[in-house]
């Protein structure tokens, strides 16, 4: 057996002195050896297979060991792509198959959109097929080909790759300039609202990603290509990372313990969706039925009603205050109650500068007469869907955003600060894709005592897509220690606490009080009362610092780990 590196045998297995040790007293020394000499488009295809196993970690499912297999082969497919010919262009193609299967899979949910209106957007569902997994693995696979300079046969490499990796989440979660798509981070395979979850309140779901990547990829460290190492030296990544989660499970699992069984004394609140189909919501026929129905389940203002009543973004099909018959019925129904609802908006109308607005309103009985008690316009807008990156160009080909009220587009508001209305505790307004950026809502003497997030799922379809939706709201909830009341068309509605929880769940209409869901809808309500607020967490206080000390004391590790 020579010393010498060997760039494959005829197979593509490694050989030599560094291929030799991976085989020395470990029981998964084949399957490296298979993983590492796979080479041309059996490397990518598998690469590709371990993209797709990673979504089985992420809700509904929860089965993390998906997420471990996933990265640890692909450590292992990289360790391969360094006896290649030619490493780092092997290294781009193996991670860019591993990106584009794990974004496709994961991401899919986002083509239900264009089958809303197929004559007007099917032509187009290559975007969210081919061209927004393209963009999302170009930039995994750029960051990591910068770690894979850095390359190395030891444990060290598990720092090179967790950094490289969890650098290029953080990129693609602040991509399009006033936001990105940090969807399905990797923190996420921990179920909201359990023992591991709560650690978000500490360093954010960024800070917690980090973690879990770095310990997903530990068991590649059991085998490698260096000619000499112990078994015990080899397992010590997968031993400190299994006392690492094992602490944070046991601190989470104290903190649930600690939290109070009932939901509070807060005030009641009514959250309610119809369940219109959103192909069917902007059917003119459909508009007054859409109003009565809302109506009928917001039910009389009463002694005993609950006096905060949230109804869904674009809760009613057309722009509300355009609407004379429409507003004045919300009015009357509203009586002394408050009602918080997502509703368009248009700004400078009669002039040359018309604006629309997706927004959140505070309503009161007197609505058709004063206005909105409060708007707050949605900050974080979702590219195609509510304005058009790169609008001129696109318009070209002919393509325009998703929704139908503002063909060209919704402005931008400010960044959200608490709403504040009398009769309303004070609270942090989300508007649908907002709930999805980690550190968006109000802080320090501003911090409400709530969170409210409006949505429409229904653009989701009814897979994976509302589910992952509603656990990310959760996570936003641990984050800042707040309760959130949530209320999504054709989504999970209910009430979450403070530890991500929920405290009650939206169920369809009881028919002993209303009349049944026409047919295809499926309606969601519920009464609850707001949960406790907990203090302001070191997420809070800190935002994603620690998430940033925490990449760079990684980077410290390569000074004592063996890289050789």
């Amino acid at each position: 057996m020579t010393n010498n590196r060997s760039s494959g045998s005829p197979t593509g297995a490694p050989q030599g002195g560094e291929g030799s040790g991976a085989a020395q007293g470990n029981l998964i020394a084949t399957a490296y050896l298979w993983v590492a000499g796979l080479q041309g488009w059996r490397a990518l295809a598998f690469c590709a297979a371990l993209g797709a196993v990673a979504n089985l970690a992420f809700p509904p499912l929860h089965i993390w060991p998906a997420f471990a297999i996933a990265l640890s082969g692909l450590v292992w497919s990289l360790d391969g792509a360094a006896l290649a010919p030619r490493p780092g262009r092997a290294a781009v193609w193996r991670v860019a198959a591993f990106g584009f299967a794990y974004y496709l899979i994961g991401m899919h949910w986002i083509a239900f959109a264009f089958l809303v209106n197929p004559g007007a957007h099917l032509m187009f569902i290559w975007m969210p097929l081919i061209a927004l997994p393209s963009i999302l693995t170009a930039v995994l696979a750029g960051c990591v080909h910068i770690g894979f300079r850095f390359w190395c046969p030891g444990p060290a490499r598990l720092v090179i790759f967790a950094v490289a990796f969890m650098f290029g989440e953080w990129v693609r979660g602040s991509l399009f300039g006033i936001g990105g798509l940090p969807w399905n981070l990797p923190g996420m395979i921990w179920a909201p609202g359990e023992a591991i979850s709560q650690s978000a309140s500490l360093w954010g779901i960024y800070g917690l990603s980090a973690l879990t990547v770095i310990a997903m990829a530990s068991p590649a460290a059991l085998v490698d290509r260096r000619g000499r190492g112990t078994t015990a030296s080899r397992a010590a990544p997968v031993i400190v990372a299994a006392i690492v989660f094992g602490a944070l499970w046991g601190w989470g699992a104290r903190r649930l313990s600690d939290a109070p069984a009932d939901p509070g004394t807060g005030a009641m609140v009514r959250l309610i969706d119809v369940g219109t189909p959103q192909a069917e919501k902007h059917k003119p026929e459909n508009a007054e039925s859409i109003v009565r129905r809302y109506l009928e389940l917001t039910g009389p203002a009463t002694a005993s009603s609950p006096a905060i009543v949230i109804w869904p973004e674009g809760a009613l099909p057309y722009f509300l205050f355009e609407w004379d018959g429409a507003l004045r019925a919300v009015s009357d129904s509203i009586g002394q109650r408050k009602l918080i609802l997502g509703v368009p908006r248009l700004e400078g109308v009669g002039t040359d500068d018309v604006r629309a607005y997706n927004s959140l309103a505070v309503l009161s009985g007197d609505a058709d007469v004063r206005g909105a008690r409060h708007w707050y316009d949605k900050h974080m807008l979702v590219p195609f869907g509510e304005f058009m990156p790169f609008a001129d160009l696109l318009g070209a080909i002919g393509l325009k955003t998703l929704q139908d009220l503002a063909p060209g587009g919704f402005a931008a508001g400010p960044d959200p600060s608490s709403v504040r209305v009398d009769g309303v505790p004070p609270f942090g307004p989300l508007i649908c894709y907002e709930v999805i950026f980690p550190g968006l809502s109000p802080t320090g003497d501003d911090r409400p005592e709530w969170l409210v997030n409006i949505s429409i799922d229904a653009w989701f379809g009814e897979f994976i897509g509302p589910g992952q939706h509603a656990a990310q709201a959760r996570y936003r909830a641990i984050e800042e220690g707040l309760p959130m009341a949530r209320v999504a068309s054709l989504g999970e509605t209910g009430m979450i606490d403070a530890y991500g929880r929920w405290s009650a769940r939206g169920a369809p209409a009881d028919t002993a009080k209303f009349s049944p869901d026409p047919d295809g809808w499926r309606s969601s309500v519920v009464d609850a009362r707001i949960p406790q607020a907990l203090p302001q967490t070191p997420y809070g206080t800190w935002r994603d610092g620690l998430f940033w000390v925490m990449l760079f004391g990684f980077n410290l590790g390569l000074f004592v780990l063996p890289r050789r």
